[in-house]
């Protein structure tokens, strides 16, 4: 694809956000506790997930929203439990697929939302979801989630709501449009002024007498435009960012993601960050900026982009290691393996022979590569 080069991945794959970048180590540990309480190790689940064991229970540091996703998705796998560990019963992964499944057959989100109250409440008394019309202006859904002994029941409720709305948000094609939310912990504060409610753009009642979420009625009658299991699947393969609402305006990271793409497919493999702020009409520190706000750098992009397509390539294609590395554009097989081992956790050959057979990410993978397929 044009020029080679030996300089590195700028790893994301352990490395801790800059302040004010997402959720802080503390509460990271609070949502690998019920995991912890039966057993299995925080920092093994972390290193699966691709996150800095030394995230675990630091203030000061923190992890973006894709890896928020692959951590609760660990601690899923690790458990097979859909709610974590932090309910009396097991939700197991299998039940929730067709839980899933069920939303996907409704033709509406209201639809949908009566389907996954339905099929919640035949089975689990932990949770208690329910519906309440609000006077013609919406519906709220309230959940009662009867937490175990020794967990942190707020940041159950947090990550149970952003798992809903991320969830419906997909089945109709752009973000819900929350009345208000309700939860019955604090104000959540963290050092590095993170807000972990600002991704539902809503008002937040804290300190309220139940936990819910208020829909507008105009949503309910929202079309569901995504419509089979395949696609769902194929949406969590692309690790979604849970701190950006679904098609919430165009941030300065895609933006950036988009540049980076153009040049990488001309072979430009490592663009300087000057390069990049020209094709954006900006200025290199103003992007440097926006990028931090968002809780990025450009050096991670622009590595995770090159390995992304990496991973692809071993995946969606029989062209041999060596091949793939020169094809990325760096020089020599050694820096090709080290710098993939960093960003992966595991060499390249690893990676295909646990993956190849993965149905999910091998379409997935096609897809990506053919999406930064030379137009």
């Amino acid at each position: 694809m044009g020029a080679k080069s030996t300089a590195p991945f700028e790893s994301d794959r352990q490395a801790a956000l800059p302040p004010a970048a997402g959720l802080d180590g503390l509460a990271v540990e609070k949502l690998l506790r019920g995991a912890e309480l039966k057993g299995h190790d925080p920092a093994e689940i972390l290193r699966r997930a691709r996150i800095d064991p030394g995230v675990h229970g630091n203030e000061q540091a923190a992890i973006d929203g894709r890896a928020l996703f692959r951590l609760i998705e660990q601690i899923q796998l690790t458990l097979d439990d859909s709610f974590i560990g932090f309910l009396p019963e097991r939700f197991r992964l299998a039940l929730d697929t067709e839980r899933t499944r069920a939303h996907l057959h409704s033709s509406t989100f209201g639809e949908a939302l009566r389907v996954s109250i339905r099929f919640t409440q035949a089975l689990s008394e932990d949770i208690g979801p329910q519906l309440v019309d609000t006077d013609g202006r919406g519906i709220m859904h309230r959940c009662a989630y009867h937490t175990i002994e020794g967990v942190d029941r707020d940041i159950f409720v947090w990550q149970r709501f952003l798992w809903i709305f991320h969830l419906f948000s997909w089945l109709i094609g752009r973000p819900l449009n929350l009345r208000r939310i309700f939860v019955r912990g604090s104000r959540p504060v963290q050092a590095n002024g993170f807000d972990r409610f600002a991704v539902f753009r809503c008002p937040i009642e804290y300190d309220a007498e139940f936990d819910a979420l208020w829909y507008d009625r105009n949503d309910l009658k929202a079309r569901v435009v995504n419509g089979s299991l395949a696609e769902y699947e194929a949406h969590n393969a692309a690790e979604p960012d849970w701190f950006v609402p679904l098609g919430g305006g165009q941030s300065w990271r895609n933006r950036t993601e988009q540049a980076l793409i153009e040049m990488q497919r001309r072979g430009e493999w490592l663009p300087t960050i000057d390069a990049v702020a020209r094709r954006l009409r900006t200025r290199p520190r103003r992007l440097r900026r926006d990028l931090a706000g968002e809780g990025e750098s450009f050096k991670r992009i622009r590595a995770r982009l090159r390995g992304e397509l990496a991973g692809a390539l071993l995946l969606a294609t029989d062209m041999p290691i060596t091949n793939i590395g020169y094809e990325v554009g760096f020089g020599e097989p050694g820096s090709f393996t080290r710098n993939f081992t960093e960003w992966a956790a595991m060499t390249p050959s690893e990676y295909r022979r646990r993956h190849k057979s993965d149905p999910v990410k091998i379409a997935a993978a096609t897809t990506l590569v053919s999406e930064r397929s030379d137009p």
